[in-house]
């Protein structure tokens, strides 16, 4: 674990909130700063706690979850290396509006709210850096309102495998070949619905022959057939 100064100060300056700080106020920070790990699937802070410090990710994978009154799951977003946690909560002192739930082994920064509040006074900069992550949240829950209201699970579980194949997928000589890291009951909190619709779902586009399925492993042999689905079924 990275403990000393110097290093916390390094770190620091690669984050996207620091990086027009000057060395002596990444250093004032840095000695505000303490470092947090922590195990896959642990829970790091959860939907009505009080918020008392900014929390950024340094290294790992942390989910943001809403739980709805009957208890489904709806994955928000999710945060990795750079990324902020709780910048509206630590702004405004308000509670967490969301669970955050860690997906990989992962080593937080913790930094008090209050003191937050204060460089963020002392260094108007910084504060047009939250409020450009506050934008970059809006329109990205816009878009989910938008999902969530317009599409129906089909559209949206397409969409995803779309986004994924083009983002992360190999050309192979039978078309796209990606993997499926998260199981269904991942996928359908991703997608805001149930396990088992993610499977009928699933299991419909295998037998009309838009993506074959292999244990977690998905080849689309026509990705330009499968895009087309998109706009069909809105």
């Amino acid at each position: 674990m990275e403990t000393s100064q110097s290093n916390l100060v390094a770190t620091l300056r690669r984050l996207p909130l620091f990086t027009d700080l000057r060395e002596s106020e990444l250093v004032l920070i840095a000695e505000r700063i303490t470092v947090k790990q922590l195990s896959r699937g642990e829970i790091v802070f959860s939907e009505g706690d009080p918020c008392r410090e900014l929390l950024i990710v340094r290294d790992g994978r942390v989910n943001l979850l809403k739980t709805t009154v009957n208890g489904r799951r709806q994955l928000i977003s999710v945060e990795r290396a750079g990324s902020s946690l709780s910048e509206t909560s630590a702004f405004d002192g308000h509670a967490y509006p969301v669970t955050a739930e860690t997906v990989e082994d992962t080593t937080l920064l913790r930094l008090e709210a209050d003191h937050f509040r204060k460089v963020c006074l002392q260094h108007p900069e910084m504060a047009l850096k939250i409020i450009k992550v506050l934008g970059h949240r809006l329109r990205r829950m816009s878009r989910l309102i938008e999902d969530l209201s317009f599409s129906t699970v089909r559209g949206r579980l397409v969409a995803y495998l779309v986004h994924l194949a083009r983002d992360e997928g190999r050309s192979i000589s039978q078309g796209i070949e990606l993997e499926l890291t998260e199981n269904n009951e991942q996928l359908a909190a991703r997608l805001g619905t149930v396990r088992e619709l993610v499977s009928r779902n699933l299991g419909r586009l295998h037998n009309e022959g838009l993506i074959q399925m292999s244990r977690r492993r998905v080849r689309i042999p026509n990705l330009d057939v499968l895009a087309e689905e998109i706009a069909n079924i809105r």
